[in-house]
C-alpha cells in the first residue's frame, strides 16, 4: 500500500508552471498592474526622486522666498509619505510666493502620490499666476494628462514634450508611458511611433528600451519589439524586475515573438538569467523535453543555480533517475545560495522517499538549512521519522512545523493536518484510532464547503487505510476511498489506495481495480507504489507477462518485501522458481517493511523463509547498492560536482561491493582524477583496480600517466600488455587505446616520420569505415596530424586543412574550432578576423576551458582589441599557468604600458618547467628581454 506522501512529481511540476504566473495576473486584474516606477529602482542605480538640478532649483526658490525652513519642512513631511500634508504646506506656500517653481515642485508631489483632483487645483492655480506656457508646465500638464489616462491629450504633445526635457526626466517619463500602456493594454497604437521614434534615439536608456517594447508587443509590432529587447540584454544581464515584468506581458500577448527573440539572437551566447528565462518559457509552453534538450550543452558551460534548479525540475518530469537529479542538487550546493541550496536539498530529499532510501532521503532534507524551508523540513523529517515509527522524534518534528508559519515551497497547513492525525494515531489502539479519525471527520464535515473540499478528503483516505490495513474491514475501506475519489478524482494516492484495496475482495472486483490502477498510472507512471499496484492487478486478472515489467520496475525503485512477493509469485508462475526464491529471500532481509503479505506467499507454497538463498540475497543487496553509488559518482561527475561528493560515493561502493565492482570503483576515480590533471591520484587509484576485467583499461591510463611524465619506456611497456592481451576496454572505448599508440608515437618519432604514420594509420582507418561506419579513427587522427603540422613542423596551413576536415566531421567540439582558429593565427594577418570569429564560436561551446581563452585572448589581441584580450587571458593563466599562455599575457600587458607585470609573468612562465617554453623564449627576444634579468617571484605570487 502506498504511504501517506507521494508528491514530488506535482509538485514540482506545478512549481514550473507557476514560475511566470505574474503575467496571467497582468491579463486577469489589469488594476493589479504594479506601477513600473517602483520596479526600476536598480536599472541604472539612478533613484534618487530628483537630480542636481532640481536641487539646485528648490534651493533658489527658498532663497528668493525668504522661507528655506518651511520648503525643506515639507519636503522632510513628504519623504515621509505624508503627502497631503507636504501638499498643503507647499499650496500655502504658492499662495504666498506667487512664485511658478513652487507650483511646479508642489505638482510633482501631487502627480508622484497620483493625487489628480489636487494636481489639477495646482495647475489650475499655476496658470492664473503664469499664464504664459512654459516647458516645465507642458510636461507636468502631459504627466497629468497621462494620470487621466487622457491618450489624445498625451498624444498632442508627446514629442515636444519629450524633446525639452533632461535625462533623468526622459527616463521617469518613459516609465510613465509604459505604465500607461500596461494600464490600458487595449488602447489603440497612436502613441508607438512618437514613442518608438524617441526610444531608438536612446539604446543606452533601459527605460527607453522597456517602453519601446511594450508598446511594441501591445501593437503587434514585432521587429520593434525583439531589437529593443536585443539591447535591453546587453544592458540587463541580471533582468531586473521592470525587465521581467516587459517580458511576462511579451510572453502574455505575443509569445512567439520572445521565442523568436532568442532564437534569432542565439541561446548559448545569453547570460544565464536570460537562458534560465527561455527555459521557463519553454516549460511555460509545456515543451519539457524541449526545455531539458536545451538545458544540457548549456550546463556544460554554466556556473548558474538557477539553471541546475531548472535541470532538477524537468529531470523530474523526464522520468531521469535519483542519481541524476542529485547530482544536479550537488552542483546547486557548490554554485547557489542558501535558498537554492535548500530548495535542491527538498527536491532530492522527497525523491528519495518516494523510492523509500529513507536514510538517503534524511541526510538531503538535513541540508535544508534555509529559514525559509523550516516548515518543509520540518514535515520532511517527521515523516521520516513516522515511516520508520520513531515516533517521539516525529512527535518533535512535528512540533517545530506547527510553531512555525505552516506553509512552505512544499508542503502546505493541509499536509500538516494530514500527518498530525496519522501521527497522533500511533499512540492509539487501531479502534481508539478509529474513533479519533471519527471525530476528526465529523468536526471537519461541519466546516464551509470550501473548508471541506481541503480538510475531508485526506481524513477519509487515512480512515480508509486504517479499515485496509489494520482492522480488515475491506468495505468501510473502499466506501472511505470512493467518497476521497468522488472529491479528489485526479488524486494519485486515492486512485491507487481504492484500486489496490479492491483487489483484496471477491474477484469480481478486480477488472474495476485495474481500471482505477490504469488512471492512477496514466497520471504517475514513475510511481513504484502504482507500478507494484497495477502489476499486482495484471497478475491476478491473468495477464503474467503483462505483470512482470511494472513489478521489476517497482522492486527496482522500492525493494520493499511487499512488492518482494508480488514479484515472486509472478516468476514463480512464469516458472522462474530461482529467480523468485532469491527475490523473496531479498524481501524476507528488508526488515524495516511489513512481511504479512510475503508471509502469506510463502505459506501459500509452503516455503520456510529459512530455506530461501539468504547469504546470496545479502551479495545481491550489497552489490545493487554498489551499482547505485557507481551511477551516482558517474552522474556528479558528468555534472563537474565537487570532489568530495563523487569521492563519497566512490569509497561507499568499494566498501559493499564485490571485487569487480571495487576495481570499477577504483578506475572510475583514476579517470576522474587523471582528467583533473592530479596524476600522482590517479596513480594511486590505478592500484586498486585488481580485477582482471579491467587490466586493458588500467593499463591504458597507466599508459597515458607515463607518457604525460615522460616515461615513454614505461609506456610502451603498458601498450604492449594491452596488445599482447587483445582484451576489448570495459571501462573505456577501442579509441582510447589508439590514443596511447598515437601518444607514444608523437614522443619517439620525429615529426616527419611521426606525421607519416599518422597519414598511414588515417589511410587504413578511412578504408575501415565503409564497412564499421565508425568514423571515430579518422576524427581521432585528423585530429593529431593536425596538431602534429601546427606544433611540431610549424606548418600552419597543412594544420588548417586538417582542422577543417575534423570540424566538418565533428562540429561540436569545442577544442577542434579552438585549434582551426589558433592556427590561423599563425598564419598571414588576412587569416586573423576568420580566426577570431571562429575563435568565438569555440568559447560560446565551452566558455569555461582556459585554452580556449588563451586562443580567443590572444586573436583579440593580435587584431587589435587588448582590452578584450586582457581579462581571458588573465582567466587562462589562472586557471593554467602554462608558459605560452604566460608569453601572451605578459605580451598584452607589456604593450598596455604595464612592463613591470609583464616581467614578473614572464618570470612565473620561466619557473614553470613542466610546459613548452618555446613561445616564451621567441617573445622575450621579441622585446629583447633577458630571461636573466627576470627573477622568479615566491609561489604565492603565481
Amino acid at each position: 500500500m502506498p504511504r501517506w506522501i507521494h508528491r514530488i512529481t506535482p509538485i514540482v511540476l506545478s512549481l514550473m508552471a507557476a514560475s511566470m504566473a505574474n503575467a496571467n495576473s497582468t491579463q486577469e486584474r489589469q488594476t493589479s498592474v504594479p506601477l513600473i516606477q517602483t520596479k526600476i529602482e536598480r536599472v541604472n542605480q539612478i533613484a534618487a526622486p530628483d537630480d542636481a538640478a532640481s536641487q539646485q532649483q528648490r534651493l533658489a526658490i527658498a532663497g528668493r522666498a525668504n522661507d528655506i525652513f518651511t520648503l525643506f519642512a515639507s519636503e522632510l513631511t513628504y519623504s515621509q509619505g505624508k503627502t497631503d500634508k507636504a501638499l498643503a504646506a507647499d499650496m500655502r506656500m504658492l499662495e504666498h510666493t506667487q512664485e511658478p517653481e513652487v507650483a511646479e515642485r508642489a505638482m510633482e508631489m501631487a502627480l508622484g502620490a497620483n493625487k489628480i483632483t489636487e494636481a489639477q487645483t495646482i495647475a489650475e492655480r499655476w496658470q492664473q499666476i503664469e499664464p504664459t506656457e512654459t516647458p516645465a508646465r507642458q510636461r507636468l500638464m502631459w504627466e497629468l494628462a497621462i494620470a487621466k489616462k487622457d491618450v489624445p491629450q498625451v498624444l498632442k504633445n508627446t514629442d515636444a514634450v519629450l524633446s525639452h526635457v533632461n535625462d533623468y526626466q526622459l527616463r521617469r517619463l518613459f516609465l510613465k508611458l509604459a505604465q500607461l500602456r500596461l494600464n490600458n493594454l487595449d488602447a489603440t497604437d497612436e502613441l508607438n511611433a512618437p514613442i518608438h521614434k524617441k526610444a531608438v534615439l536612446h539604446p543606452e536608456m533601459a527605460e527607453a528600451l522597456i517602453a519601446d517594447a511594450i508598446y511594441g508587443v501591445t501593437g503587434a509590432h514585432e521587429e520593434q519589439t525583439i531589437k529593443a529587447l536585443q539591447s535591453l540584454l546587453r544592458l540587463d544581464t541580471d533582468i531586473f524586475p521592470a525587465t521581467q515584468l516587459t517580458l511576462n506581458l511579451i510572453n502574455l500577448k505575443q509569445p512567439q515573438y520572445l521565442l523568436d527573440f532568442y532564437q534569432q539572437t542565439g541561446v548559448d551566447t545569453m547570460p544565464a538569467k536570460w537562458q534560465s528565462l527561455y527555459i521557463e518559457l519553454l516549460i511555460k509552453n509545456n515543451k519539457l523535453q524541449q526545455a531539458y534538450q536545451t538545458l544540457q550543452p548549456l550546463l556544460a558551460k554554466s556556473k548558474s543555480a538557477d539553471l541546475y534548479l531548472q535541470a532538477a525540475y524537468l529531470a523530474v518530469s523526464q522520468k531521469a533517475d535519483t542519481a541524476t537529479i542529485a547530482s544536479y542538487a550537488e552542483k546547486i550546493a557548490e554554485l547557489g545560495n542558501r535558498n537554492q541550496r535548500s530548495k535542491a536539498a527538498m527536491m532530492v530529499a522527497m525523491r528519495y522517499y518516494d523510492e523509500h532510501n529513507l536514510s538517503t532521503s534524511r541526510s538531503w532534507a538535513a541540508k535544508a538549512d534555509d529559514p525559509k524551508f523550516a516548515f518543509d523540513q520540518a514535515l520532511m523529517m517527521c515523516s521520516l521519522d513516522a515511516e520508520e515509527e520513531h515516533w517521539a522524534a516525529a512527535q518533535k518534528w512535528l512540533n517545530k512545523a506547527q510553531s512555525t508559519s505552516k506553509q512552505g515551497t512544499f508542503f502546505n497547513s493541509r499536509d500538516l493536518l494530514r500527518l498530525q492525525t496519522f501521527i497522533n494515531g500511533s499512540s492509539l489502539t487501531n479502534r481508539q484510532y478509529e474513533q479519533y479519525l471519527n471525530r476528526m471527520l465529523a468536526k471537519a464535515e461541519q466546516g464551509d464547503a470550501k473548508a471541506q473540499e481541503l480538510d475531508v478528503p485526506p481524513l477519509l483516505l487515512l480512515r480508509g487505510l486504517l479499515y485496509a490495513d489494520k482492522l480488515n474491514e475491506p468495505a468501510k475501506a473502499v466506501a472511505d476511498m470512493r467518497r476521497f475519489v468522488r472529491m479528489r478524482p485526479n488524486q494519485v494516492d486515492g486512485l491507487n489506495a481504492l484500486g489496490y484495496t479492491l483487489l483484496s475482495m471477491p474477484k469480481a472486483n478486480w477488472p474495476e481495480a485495474q481500471k482505477l490502477l490504469e488512471q492512477a498510472y496514466s497520471l504517475s507512471s514513475q510511481s513504484p507504489a502504482v507500478n507494484d499496484s497495477l502489476g499486482w492487478a495484471y497478475f491476478l486478472n491473468g495477464d503474467a507477462e503483462k505483470a512482470l515489467p511494472l513489478l521489476e520496475y517497482a522492486y527496482q525503485h522500492q525493494p520493499e518485501s511487499e512488492v518482494a512477493a508480488h514479484l515472486g509469485e509472478v516468476y514463480w508462475q512464469l516458472g522462474r522458481e530461482n529467480e523468485a526464491r532469491q527475490i523473496w529471500a531479498q524481501g524476507w532481509l528488508n526488515k524495516k517493511s511489513d512481511h504479512k503479505v510475503l508471509n502469506q506467499i510463502l505459506s501459500k507454497h509452503g516455503i520456510k523463509p529459512t530455506s530461501l538463498p539468504l547469504t546470496a540475497a545479502k551479495t545481491e543487496i550489497a552489490q545493487a547498492d554498489a551499482d547505485s553509488y557507481l551511477r551516482q559518482a558517474s552522474a556528479l561527475d558528468a555534472n563537474k560536482a565537487n570532489t568530495p561528493a563523487i569521492i563519497d560515493n566512490i569509497n561507499k561502493a568499494i566498501q559493499v561491493g564485490n571485487v569487480s565492482q571495487r576495481s570499477e570503483a577504483a578506475l572510475q576515480a583514476a579517470s576522474y582524477f587523471y582528467k583533473n590533471k592530479n596524476n600522482a591520484e590517479a596513480r594511486e587509484w590505478l592500484n586498486k583496480v585488481t580485477d582482471n576485467k579491467y587490466a586493458t583499461d588500467k593499463a591504458y591510463l597507466m599508459g597515458l600517466i607515463e607518457v604525460e611524465q615522460n616515461n615513454i619506456s614505461a609506456a610502451q611497456q603498458w601498450l604492449q600488455r594491452i596488445n599482447q592481451s587483445k582484451q576489448a576496454p570495459e571501462f573505456f572505448d577501442n579509441i582510447d587505446v589508439l590514443v596511447l599508440s598515437i601518444s607514444i608515437d608523437r614522443k619517439i618519432l620525429q615529426p616527419k616520420a611521426y606525421v607519416r604514420k599518422l597519414t598511414q594509420y588515417l589511410k587504413e582507418a578511412q578504408q575501415l569505415v565503409d564497412t564499421t561506419h565508425d568514423s571515430k579513427s579518422v576524427e581521432l587522427i585528423t585530429y593529431m596530424r593536425g596538431v602534429a603540422y601546427a606544433e611540431n613542423l610549424d606548418q600552419p596551413k597543412k594544420a588548417v586543412e586538417d582542422f577543417r576536415v575534423f570540424t566538418k566531421l565533428k562540429p561540436d567540439s569545442a577544442y577542434g574550432w579552438n585549434n582551426l582558429g589558433y592556427a590561423m593565427l599563425n598564419m598571414p594577418k588576412r587569416y586573423w578576423t576568420e580566426a577570431l570569429t571562429i575563435l568565438q564560436h569555440a568559447n560560446q561551446l565551452d566558455g569555461e576551458s582556459e585554452v580556449i581563452q588563451d586562443s580567443l585572448g590572444w586573436a583579440y589581441y593580435l587584431n587589435g582589441e587588448p582590452k578584450k584580450a586582457l581579462p581571458l587571458l588573465r582567466s587562462a593563466y589562472q586557471t593554467s599557468p602554462e608558459s605560452t599562455v604566460a608569453a601572451h599575457l605578459g605580451e598584452v600587458l607589456w604593450q598596455m604600458g604595464e612592463q613591470e607585470q609583464a616581467r614578473q609573468i614572464w618570470a612565473q612562465g620561466l619557473a614553470n618547467k613542466n610546459s613548452d617554453q618555446k613561445i616564451l623564449q621567441q617573445t622575450l627576444k621579441k622585446f629583447a628581454v633577458d630571461p636573466a634579468s627576470l627573477s622568479a617571484p615566491a609561489a604565492t605570487d603565481q
